[in-house]
């Protein structure tokens, strides 16, 4: 006997851990929930679909500020969205 539940407790992490990234560098989003049976994540960019994973880990190049987030579903249902705010730092030329 099993019980089935719509993701909860979302949370989004990234790796590297800061907010402030250079611009076109490699950032990966891990996206976690309690959820039965397991969810699928959707990724976003401002918004806009950027991809899904299966496994909640999802890579992306930083080209812009904003906010990503991940939505994740299961067949019970949709959990709470968990977002990061990312702002892009540009080298500058002494």
């Amino acid at each position: 006997f099993s019980f089935l539940d719509a993701p909860d407790a979302t949370i989004l992490t990234t790796v590297p851990r800061s907010t402030t990234l250079l611009r076109d560098s490699i950032m990966s989003l891990n996206c976690q929930t309690n959820a039965s049976p397991k969810a699928d994540y959707h990724f976003y960019f401002n918004g806009k679909s950027i991809g899904n994973s299966a496994s909640g880990v999802f890579s992306v190049a930083v080209v812009a500020d904003g906010v990503y987030s991940c939505v994740p579903i299961n067949t019970v249902g949709t959990g709470d969205n968990a977002t990061v705010s990312i702002t892009v730092c540009k080298l500058t030329s002494l």
